[in-house]
């Protein structure tokens, strides 16, 4: 029913990164840092399918583009996995 894109994401990953400073959750971890680069390559990876069919380059196959935008949705979900492992250790190591 609902389409979940990478942009979607995105925004999640960073409104995820402004109530962890609103609350006071983020005091130095560098893991929220990683949340918040992933949040930000989501959203670059969401506006390969956005805007392809308008600024797609002469030569490029519309395949090869939206290549570009999964490499950019692969490395941003890496970026959330080992921000996520950073946050979670350094919540648990704190106890």
């Amino acid at each position: 029913m609902f389409e979940t894109t990478a942009l979607d994401v995105g925004l999640a990953l960073l409104l995820a990164v402004v109530m962890a400073e609103y609350f006071k959750w983020r005091s130095k971890s560098k893991g929220f840092s990683w949340i918040a680069a992933a949040g930000v390559l989501m959203i670059f990876a969401g506006t390969f399918g956005v805007v392809g069919p308008v600024v797609v380059p002469y030569g490029v196959p519309a395949e090869a583009w939206n290549g570009f935008g999964n490499i950019f949705a692969v490395v941003g979900w890496l970026f959330a996995l080992v921000g996520a492992v950073i946050v979670a250790y350094e919540t648990v190591a704190e106890r």
